[in-house]
Formats: structure tokens, sequence, C-alpha cells
């Protein structure tokens, strides 16, 4: 392979599970990438164990230059199947002070850097301005530009603080949608006036503030352009992001195997495109040969010009020296034990009480039932709560799962249970997140509460969103802001009245 031929290959970045790396097929598809020059790789599916066997494979392949990857937003087992350290979402922490993000965010670094990742693919910079968003919601920081500029940045200075590249998206914004990207291409309809005071701000603070990457998102911004998505759009990634925004690092698309960009590209087409507009990184195309012979094509032709490709190679050298790629590192021993106190603390802080407080602690009360409202993608969740509360307290507590398809039949064998109750608890572990829908039922939820509690008072607790409340009526609702492991404990601690330990 010539040399130019591995440069234009050296843009790409495609994806790789250690879930499949035991395969021999799959390996050797992967070590074909890597001879033909790829930049690096985003790890995904995989026990701990396995990734960091993965990732030294890898490594040993291509002389140890690869810059690897990974989407950590809420730690590490966002991704691994098995390992690492759970923290809140960011709705959560966006809750809190940033100095508690900024000390996550350092604690998810140090993890990843421990793996052998270089760059976190966070934090999520995108304004809350829509609650039916079903990308952003809990992984962003909130609703007001400054509150998430300001823990957008503190992400950014935990992260970076260990050397690990943190990354700033979806630019230009992409709160203001209830379409998700992953499945197909939402548009962003509002003006330049709007977008100033809102949607580019964290982006435009993060900037100032030393950000190494910036991430574009599958999105629509008619004012802006109203042909391609901001990922492939020069107007956008361009004259908006390195012009207007004066940001001279490292620049990526989104995932290009997202529905978004399959359903009007082909791989080839989507790198070219990516390239063109600005971007350094091609990342995750959906076929990863042909995104690469189309860089190579386009380059031959001159559409790719050796100015334009002098430039990402710039950019990809600058992080990779940051993060000290090719650099080998001390094995450093990450105290777990300490990185799930913080979480759980930082979870804790999070929390807050509307209506009656009264009615906590449970322990006042002699009995209590306590039902899961949710569908079967949060069952675990669900399971998981049910037994911490069980754990926390000796309390006898009647427990169920729940949700609007309950048959009247079942919901009387319910009420039949549950006659000596003195509260009624409802966790609701539904959230708004990519690839899924509404509650089943959701809109039966307020009267079948209504039929258990039968008058008797009742505590809501929101494992998740936040948002789709206004219909349910609770004597005091609990907001955790987050569905991970460190808030669900922190929100059986609450209803029995204990805190972390400091």
């Amino acid at each position: 392979m010539s040399a130019h031929h591995r440069r234009l290959a050296s843009l790409v970045m495609p994806r790789v599970d250690a879930d499949h790396w035991s395969d021999p097929l799959y390996q050797e598809q992967v070590y074909g990438w890597i001879d033909r020059g790829i930049g690096g790789v985003g790890i995904f599916r995989g026990t701990l164990e396995r990734t960091a066997e993965m990732i030294a494979d890898l490594q040993a392949r291509a002389g140890r230059k690869l810059l690897i990857a990974a989407d950590f937003e809420h730690g590490l087992s966002m991704r691994m199947t098995e390992g690492g350290i759970a923290f809140p979402r960011a709705m959560a922490l966006g809750k809190t002070l940033p100095g508690i993000t900024e000390h996550v965010a350092r604690c998810i670094a140090e993890e990843a850097r421990a793996l052998g990742v270089h760059w976190n693919w966070a934090p999520v910079a995108d304004i809350n301005s829509n609650p039916q968003n079903p990308i952003v919601n809990v992984r962003g920081f909130g609703e007001d530009p400054k509150t998430v500029a300001d823990h957008a940045l503190a992400y950014v200075a935990g992260t970076q603080s260990m050397q690990v590249l943190a990354c700033v998206k979806h630019a230009p914004g992409h709160g203001d949608t209830a379409v998700d990207s992953h499945l197909s291409l939402p548009r962003i309809d509002i003006d330049r006036t709007t977008a100033e005071a809102r949607e580019f701000v964290p982006f435009r603070a993060c900037i100032e503030g030393g950000v190494r990457t910036v991430m574009m998102g599958h999105i629509i911004v008619p004012f802006l352009d109203d042909q391609r998505p901001a990922s492939l759009s020069p107007m956008i990634v361009n004259d908006l992001v390195r012009t207007s925004w004066g940001f001279d690092g490292l620049i990526t698309t989104d995932a290009l195997d997202m529905g978004a960009i399959t359903s009007a590209y082909s791989s080839a087409q989507a790198a070219v495109l990516a390239v063109l507009a600005g971007n350094d990184v091609v990342l995750l195309p959906d076929n990863v040969d042909e995104a690469i012979d189309a860089l190579i094509t386009a380059y031959d032709a001159g559409e790719i010009t050796e100015e334009r490709l002098k430039d990402s190679e710039r950019r990809w050298k600058d992080a990779k020296d940051f993060a000290g790629v090719g650099k080998r590192q001390e094995t450093v021993a990450v105290d777990q034990s300490t990185h799930a106190m913080i979480a759980l603390q930082a979870a804790n802080s999070a929390i807050s009480l509307v209506g009656d407080a009264a009615l906590l602690p449970l322990t006042q009360h002699t009995q209590i039932a306590a039902f899961a409202v949710v569908d079967e993608h949060e069952a675990d969740a669900a399971t998981a709560w049910f037994h911490y509360l069980a754990q926390a307290t000796e309390l006898d507590i009647d427990m169920g799962y729940i949700d609007g398809t309950i048959e009247e039949r079942d919901l009387a064998g319910l009420q039949e249970g549950i006659v000596t109750a003195d509260v009624i608890v409802f966790a609701f572990f539904g959230a708004a997140v990519s690839h899924r829908g509404r509650l089943p039922g959701y809109d039966r939820i307020p009267e079948i509460m209504d039929a258990l509690c039968d008058g008797r008072p009742r505590i809501v607790v929101a494992c998740g969103s936040p948002y789709g409340f206004d219909t349910i009526s609770a004597n005091l609702t609990m907001y955790a802001y987050s569905d991970t492991t460190p808030s669900l404990a922190a929100t059986v601690l609450r209803l029995i009245g204990r805190a972390p330990a400091a």
C-alpha cells in the first residue's frame, strides 16, 4: 500500500468490540484495517478484562500508534458489559456543583486511561431545551445554558487533567428535537438569535476553556445549512466551528453508522463529505473499507487536497501527543472503592425532594408497598433498586412491577396484597433515551396508582428523567435525575433517612 493511501486511512476510526475478539475472522478484519493505516479505534461492547486484552493486541499490531476512544459519559460501565464504576448521569451532575462534576470526570478519565483509552467522547454539551428529546435528556446537564456550560467545562477540565482527550458534543447543539438521530435525521428549527443565546453557549465556553476535540451532530440546522446535516456541512464544520468559534483542535463526526446518515448516504459518500466539510475524524463508518477507498479516490482526483489532508494530520498528531499515544505508561491501580463512594456521594448531592418530606424516613412506618413502574428495558434497574431497598431496611415491604398494560384482575390482586400498607412508593424507571419509545400504557398509570393507593399517601421516586410527571400526583416526589447504580442506591438511602459516608 502506498504512503498516501495510509495517510487517508489514518483519518478513519472504526468500531471494535471485545465481545467478538475471540473470533479469528473478526480479528483478521480489524487487523486488515490496521494494516491499511487507520488512525484509531472506538471500543464498545466487552468486559473490562477482554477489552484490555484486545487493546493490547491492537496496539501491538499497530506499533502502539492507535488513538483509542470510547463513549464513557457516565463511566466505563456505560459500554463495558462487566467492570468499571458507574457514575451519575450528566443531568444529575448538573444539579450539583461544577467541582463535583470535575471530580467525577477525573475519576472516569483515570479508569479510562488505566484501560488504555486516550479519548472519551464526552461531555454532552447540548441544552435540554426539548423534554421529549430521546438522545440528550438525562445525558445532558440541564436546560439552562450557563449551568450546562459550567458543568461541561468542569467535565472537560477533569478529563484532560488525566491526559485524556475530552470531546464536547453534539455541535452545534442537539437539544431542541424529539427525533433520535440513531434512527433518522432530526431538524433543529430555531433562529440564529436563539442558537447564539442558548445552543452555542456551552460549546463556545468549552472551546475558550481549552477542550481538545469537538463532535459534530447529525442534525439539520436550517438557518446554517438546510441541505446537509451539521456533521457533513462545510458551512457548519468549517465556517461556524473552525472560523466563527475559532476552534483548531480535532473535529470528529458523530458515528457514521447511525440511521441519520446511513438512510441517505453510502459509507463512501459520508466519508468524503465529512472530510470536505472540515472533519478530521471519519468516525465509525458503516463500511470501513468502502470509506477508506473513497477517501483515496477523492484525494487522487484532487477533491481532497494535500493542504486539507495535512491540516487533519497535524490535528491528529496534536491529539495523540497530548494523550501520550506511543509512549509506555505506568500501570496504575484504580481505587474502585473510592470511586464508588465518590459516585454515591455525587448521586446523593443531586437528589431533590418536592412535597411532604415528613413522610420520610420510611422506617417510621409499619408496613410499606413499593412498585416499580417499568418496561422491559429498565427491568434490571428496577430489580437492583428492589434489592437495595430490601438490603437497607428490615421493614415489611410488599414489592411488585407494574406498567399501564396491567389487567384489572391482576390489579385487584395487587390491591388485596397491600391493604395493610401505610404508604405506597412508586419508582419510575422509564426514560427518554435512544432507540426506545414511551412506557407502555403510560396514560393509565395515574389511574392505576389511584386504585392501588386508595387514599393513602404516596411517594414517587423518579429514577431517571424528571420529565412527564405533570400528570402523576404524589404527596412527595424524589428526583434522582439518573438511573445508574449510584443514583438508585442514593434514592434508597434517602428513603430510609441515611446518607452516604463523607
